[in-house]
């Protein structure tokens, strides 16, 4: 089955028609320092394969990609690319901050889950397939949905708003700790419809936080009044040395309680409130548990510390590096960010993370952006990475789980931690996963496999593209580095490979001039890209400087 958008809303991967009524994010916002966005002019003055290798960072780091033919004008071959477009950032924060309408919207969302004519999700004519189990113990769909729709949205504020909260919904401030005995998949889901639906209205965050602080949600994972006083200092202001002021806290608060399992572990009341004020940071007395939320918004701790906690997670912690982060985090607190996504904006849009950050890629980074540029189809059913992909990230079944490289998703009871784990077991799960799973798998991505649409190498009708079908085969070689690399290859791997090819009778010499033998060009792309799985560059966001 194909799955087709009609007109209307298939008009640019970048530029969105909108309603001028939507509401619109926070894309004016700007910080200065080490946070100074890299602006269009910058862009401009790289070289043509850095500013794919940047553009592709970019989205890369919201889990999208954009393919070498998207990106680049192909006529003049591959010796000569020239970008399509000169104002690629400009239109990317103007997209990112662009609602699609309501009926844009549902069109995408009736294709990503079947929605049938009363809005229910209809498995049978889906793009993809999630959990269907009601047992709330093993129901993983909340965990899935949110994935697809950052896949298929286009690049719109819609799919920015999922992606910065599918972001915090894994750090410790926000984490629902589904791993704990008194969480379930109903807190994921409420805890992800609460992100959602505050960052899509604009929320300042303090004001995010402290309608979070009191929730349902929030008290299945501290559980006990001191102990969500003591969560909320570590949690939303950095302090780690609060012994008397969170038994302090505990007492304005021990007015509430959690129910033990059997009662469904729900927020109580005693009825015996505290009535005498208690001292915390030095300079607060609060009485009840809403005068100490009423704190911890207000607090002059609590933006610098929300900087850090996100900016860890896009600029690895190192003993080294601590005043350079300082750096970074201070100025764009000193810029006076009021909303996450003036956040999320100052340190995906600075030129300090563009062309400075190196860093290791989480799985969704690697793969999802993998998805856009090798032309993705779900409907090729390539093993794992097929219409039930997202439900595989989350499953414990599959080879592609997320928790078997220590990277589980909404599971955590302090969240992922920011370094991606790259200890033996983990990364050689997520090495395996990304090699076998996607790159040595010719129906992920060459397109016309099992009524799939247009791909990489071939059209819907299986049928070799006529641009691909006119690459000499060093030209080609660099179009597949560029597609999942976002660079050509070296010389010394062009010579290597080439000779291979020759070796392996997968090229041929026609009147003097080597050309890519009829039928061969899915071979070429299969060890070209096993090659690229093995080099440590795959797996990292790499600097320009």
């Amino acid at each position: 089955m194909k799955f087709k958008l009609p007109l209307i809303f298939a008009a640019s991967m970048l530029v969105l028609g909108c309603d001028p009524g939507l509401p619109e994010g926070s894309n004016d916002f700007a910080a200065g320092g080490t946070a100074a966005a890299l602006s269009q002019g910058e862009f401009n003055s790289l070289p043509a394969e850095q500013q794919y290798m940047v553009a592709n960072k970019l989205l890369g780091t919201m889990f999208r990609g954009v393919s070498v033919e998207d990106y680049f004008d192909m006529n003049a071959g591959m010796a000569n690319l020239q970008p399509r477009s000169s104002t690629f950032l400009d239109d990317t924060k103007k997209a990112l901050s662009t609602n699609m309408s309501n009926t844009e919207v549902l069109a995408y969302d009736t294709i990503i889950d079947g929605l049938d004519e009363e809005g229910n999700p209809d498995p049978d004519n889906a793009k993809y397939l999630f959990d269907t189990r009601s047992d709330l113990e093993s129901n993983r769909r909340s965990k899935q949905l949110p994935l697809a729709r950052i896949k298929e949205y286009p690049i719109s504020r819609d799919m920015y708003v999922h992606w910065m909260s599918y972001v915090l919904i894994n750090t410790i401030m926000f984490s629902p700790a589904e791993e704990m005995e008194s969480t379930d998949y109903t807190d994921i889901q409420n805890m992800y419809r609460f992100l959602v639906t505050n960052i899509d209205e604009g929320t300042p965050i303090r004001q995010i936080i402290r309608s979070n602080l009191p929730s349902l949600a929030r008290w299945r994972v501290s559980r006990s009044p001191e102990n969500h006083a003591l969560e909320a200092y570590e949690l939303y202001l950095g302090l780690f040395e609060t012994e008397e002021d969170s038994y302090r806290g505990g007492i304005a608060c021990k007015d509430l309680y959690l129910t033990s399992e059997a009662d469904g572990y729900l927020i109580r009341r005693t009825d015996y409130p505290n009535t005498e004020p208690q001292l915390i940071l030095d300079t607060n007395y609060i009485t009840d548990c809403d005068d100490l939320y009423d704190v911890i918004a207000a607090h002059p701790l609590l933006i610098p510390r929300v900087t850090e906690a996100i900016l860890n997670y896009f600029v690895t912690v190192s003993a080294d590096n601590l005043d350079y982060r300082q750096q970074f985090i201070s100025s764009i607190v000193a810029s006076g960010p009021e909303t996450f996504e003036d956040i999320f904006n100052a340190i995906i849009f600075s030129k300090e993370y563009l062309l400075n950050v190196e860093r290791p890629r989480s799985f969704e980074e690697n793969l999802m952006p993998l998805l856009d540029t090798l032309k993705w189809d779900p409907a090729a059913n390539a093993g794992d990475v097929d219409e039930s992909i997202f439900r595989r990230m989350t499953e414990f079944d599959s080879q592609m789980r997320l928790s078997g490289m220590g990277w589980d998703t909404m599971t955590y009871k302090i969240g992922r931690i920011p370094q991606v784990p790259l200890d033996g077991l983990s990364f050689a799960n997520y090495h395996k996963a990304l090699r076998e799973r996607l790159l040595l798998n010719d129906c992920s991505y060459e397109g016309g496999c099992n009524g799939a649409g247009e791909g990489l190498l071939f059209d819907e009708n299986d049928a070799l593209l006529p641009s691909v079908e006119q690459m000499l085969p060093e030209d080609y070689v660099d179009y597949l580095f560029m597609s999942a690399l976002h660079r050509k290859a070296t010389a010394v791997e062009k010579t290597d490979l080439l000779a291979l090819f020759d070796t392996l009778s997968h090229t041929s010499v026609v009147d003097d001039v080597t050309e890519v033998r009829s039928g061969r060009h899915d071979d070429i792309a299969r060890i070209t890209f096993d090659y690229i799985s093995r080099l440590p560059e795959q797996y990292y966001f790499r600097a320009v400087n």
